[in-house]
């Protein structure tokens, strides 16, 4: 499947050349070179390791943005320090690009007036919202991930800040970051942006399935590398294991992992979205360690305060099921081009929803560091804090 013009990377950079627990078109000591000039200017200050606060020895970062408008601490997982310290950097770029888009609207008007090719109903909307598609609204444009369209979305819904007044537009939409990602070009981007959408998708499936419903996965079946070495980094500290296929009918692989052990016993979970189901679980277990480091850690600002209030110790979860299945096997002829694996996974979008998907370009030329938000109407988009683990910690 061809990608839209717009979303090519440029010659040089569209090959994937890191495979390791993700799909990147730069080498992360590369890409670190890249970016570290421009952190001050974002307002981080400081890319911190903190590896040491848990036994898993998985290299762990944080990035500390201390002006931000929505989080401050970003984090930043990976089996290479490096990665790990890019990724916490990222993180908090692409928060700095949600809350200054610098987009401006191209158009004033009704959903029905711009003649808007899909539900403006479908998109994230508040509780109790009274839009409808005669609402007048400001809109900027995206770029259709498959055919390069020139795609509406309501400029509301592109800015992210924790600080400013309740709105009109906060009773009509909920920004949220879901979509929202940086890369070593806009086609990697796109890429992760849509991955995320996808695996908040999936999660609202899994909350709506029954316990007998659900797939249970055998973690030791893992035939991929960095995969294997998070397992073995949980086993080796002692923690008990959950780890679950949630793939849903988009058919792009899912998977969700708990974890728990005694030094403090709570639960902790993640989410692992990826067209190789081997690095999808590895992300589901890998994202669960994170934010149980996270807790330990005790600088995110997106924290629920009971996660430390005082409580008996509570027995061991029961992490069993009746019956596992292993991993899905790596499938053959994987894309190797951030376009090739975009396209892919933009039809099968497409064909779910039938909506192509699209993004909004918030690069700025300024920061130079490519960063977009994507959007796939009919996607739902479960918000991970409405999610119950056994302790209430997620």
């Amino acid at each position: 499947m061809t990608v839209a013009a717009g979303f090519h990377a440029a010659s040089g950079i569209d090959r994937i050349v890191l495979r390791s627990g993700t799909y990147r078109v730069s080498e992360a000591e590369r890409t670190w070179e890249r970016i570290r000039p421009v952190l001050p200017m974002l307002g981080i200050t400081r890319i911190a390791d903190i590896t040491d606060l848990e036994d898993f020895g998985i290299p762990t970062h944080t990035g500390l943005r201390p002006t931000g408008a929505t989080v401050a601490v970003s984090m930043g997982m990976a089996i290479d320090p490096a990665q790990s310290r890019v990724s916490a950097a990222m993180e908090s770029i692409e928060a700095w690009h949600a809350e200054n888009p610098g987009v401006a609207p191209v158009a004033r008007g009704s959903a029905h007036d711009v003649g808007l090719p899909y539900d403006v109903r479908s998109l994230n909307l508040a509780a109790g919202s009274l839009l409808t598609e005669h609402t007048v609204l400001d809109w900027v444009a995206g770029t259709g991930l498959l055919t390069g369209t020139r795609m509406l979305v309501p400029a509301d819904l592109i800015l992210l800040d924790s600080v400013r007044q309740r709105t009109l537009a906060l009773a009509l939409f909920v920004p949220t970051s879901n979509g929202n990602a940086c890369g070593n070009s806009v086609t990697e981007a796109a890429l992760h942006g849509l991955l995320e959408l996808v695996e908040r998708d999936c999660i609202s499936d899994l909350v709506e399935r029954s316990a007998v419903d659900r797939i249970g996965v055998d973690p030791d079946s893992s035939t991929n590398e960095t995969t294997g070495q998070v397992v073995a980094a949980l086993h080796r500290t002692g923690c008990r294991i959950e780890l679950m296929d949630i793939t849903n009918p988009v058919g792009v692989p899912c998977y969700s992992g708990r974890i728990w052990a005694d030094g403090y016993p709570a639960n902790y979970g993640g989410f692992g979205c990826h067209l190789d189901p081997q690095i999808a679980a590895g992300r589901a277990l890998g994202e669960a360690m994170q934010s149980r480091l996270a807790a330990v850690a005790g600088a995110r600002d997106d924290i629920v305060l009971a996660a430390y209030d005082e409580r008996p110790a509570a027995p061991p979860p029961d992490f069993s099921f009746g019956s596992v299945v292993p991993i899905r096997p790596r499938p053959a002829g994987l894309p190797d081009s951030a376009s090739a694996a975009l396209g892919w996974l933009a039809e099968r979008v497409r064909r779910h929803t039938g909506v192509e998907p699209f993004a909004v370009d918030l690069s700025r030329p300024e920061v130079g560091v490519p960063a977009v938000k994507v959007f796939a109407p009919g996607l739902r988009l479960f918000p991970l804090d409405g999610l119950s683990f056994a302790d209430g910690e997620a």
